[in-house]
C-alpha cells in the first residue's frame, strides 16, 4: 500500500470592538465566534468547524506549523489528519505539505483496509481550501475540521465504507468521500464561495486479478458524500481565542482506542498510527444549537 509521509449566527452582543474593527480591514475577515457556544460545546457535538489556517497555526502550534513555505503536521500524539496531494496554496504560496495522508489511496489487503479505516477515524480530518468573495480575486486560505469523533460523523464514514464491502460485486472497488457540500452551501448563503475542487479523498482496494469487469464498467465505483453542521471559530478577541484553543485542544488530544484492529501477532501496515478510548465527556454536559451562518464582512 502506498502512502506519503514527508508526510446560528455569532451573537452580536458577543462581538467585541475590536473583532468588528477587525473585520473592516478586510473583505475576508469573519465576525467572532460567540463565546457562550465554545464554552457549553464539547468536542464530541461538533460535526465540521471552520478558521482561518493563519490561525489554527497560532492555536494549536504543537501539531501545526508552518515555517520556509513548508506545513508540517505534527500527529504522532494526537493531533490531526491532514489530506492533501502534497502541495497547498497558502495565502497565495505554495507550500510543500509534510505528514499527509493521500487523497487517493490504493489498498492491496484486507488488513491495509481496516488499517486505513483505523487511521482515518483516529483524529479529526483537516483540509485547506482557499475561499474569496464572489466576483474577487482575493482568497484567503482556511482550515477544514472534519470530527470524526462525532457519532454522527464516524457512522457516515464507517456506514458507507462497510457498504461498499458488502454491496461489491467485483474483487476491486473504488469508495470516495466527499465532504464539499455543507461548506459550499454555508459560504454561499454569504456570497463567498471555493476557489478549488479539493474536499474528497478517496481510496481503491485492488487485487492482483486479471480481468475485473464490474470495476473497468464503473459499477464497482462508489460515493458517499459526508455533511454536518459547521461551527465557526474565527475570532480575534485574545480571550474568545483560549477559548477556542482549549476547545481544539480536546479535540486533537490523543485517545486509546479499545479494541483496536492493531494485533500484537501482526505487523502494521503503513496505515497504522497511535491511535485512540473515545474521550470522557461529561454526560451533564449540554450543548446549544450550533449551525451557524458564516458572517463575512462584505
Amino acid at each position: 500500500m502506498q502512502t506519503i509521509v514527508t508526510m446560528a449566527v455569532a451573537d452580536p452582543v458577543n462581538i467585541t470592538r475590536e473583532d468588528r474593527l477587525s473585520s473592516t480591514r478586510s473583505n475576508m475577515s469573519m465576525a467572532s465566534v460567540s463565546s457562550d457556544v465554545v464554552a457549553t460545546m464539547t468536542t464530541a457535538n461538533c460535526e465540521m468547524a471552520l478558521l482561518p489556517l493563519r490561525l489554527l497555526l497560532d492555536l494549536q502550534p504543537n501539531y501545526l506549523s508552518l515555517e520556509n513555505n513548508v506545513l508540517t503536521s505534527h500527529n504522532q500524539r494526537g493531533g490531526f489528519n491532514v489530506f492533501s496531494d502534497g502541495m497547498a496554496g497558502i495565502d497565495g504560496e505554495q507550500c510543500k505539505v509534510i505528514n499527509y495522508i493521500q487523497r487517493k489511496v490504493t489498498l492491496k489487503s484486507h488488513a491495509d483496509y481496516k488499517d486505513y479505516r483505523e487511521t482515518v477515524l483516529s483524529k479529526p480530518m483537516l483540509f485547506l481550501t482557499n475561499v474569496q468573495k464572489v466576483n474577487s480575486n482575493s482568497a484567503k486560505t482556511f482550515a477544514f475540521i472534519v470530527n470524526t469523533r462525532h457519532p454522527q460523523i464516524r457512522a457516515k464514514v464507517e456506514s458507507a465504507m462497510n457498504n461498499a464491502i458488502s454491496s461489491v460485486m467485483g474483487e476491486n472497488y473504488l469508495l470516495q468521500f466527499n465532504l464539499q457540500s455543507s461548506l459550499k452551501d454555508y459560504l454561499g448563503r454569504q456570497n463567498f464561495e471555493m476557489t478549488e475542487d479539493n474536499l474528497n479523498f478517496s481510496f481503491t482496494f485492488k487485487l492482483d486479478v486479471l480481468i475485473d469487469i464490474f470495476y473497468f464498467l464503473g459499477l464497482s465505483k462508489k460515493s458517499s458524500d459526508v455533511t454536518g453542521r459547521i461551527l465557526n471559530l474565527n475570532c480575534s478577541n485574545k480571550e474568545k481565542q483560549e477559548k477556542v484553543k482549549v476547545f481544539l485542544s480536546k479535540m486533537t488530544s490523543p485517545l486509546i482506542r479499545m479494541g483496536s484492529t492493531f494485533d500484537h501477532d501482526r505487523r502494521p501496515s503503513a496505515y497504522s498510527l497511535d491511535v485512540i478510548v473515545e474521550d470522557p465527556f461529561p454526560a451533564e454536559e449540554t450543548v446549544k444549537d450550533t449551525e451557524q451562518v458564516l458572517p463575512l464582512s462584505p
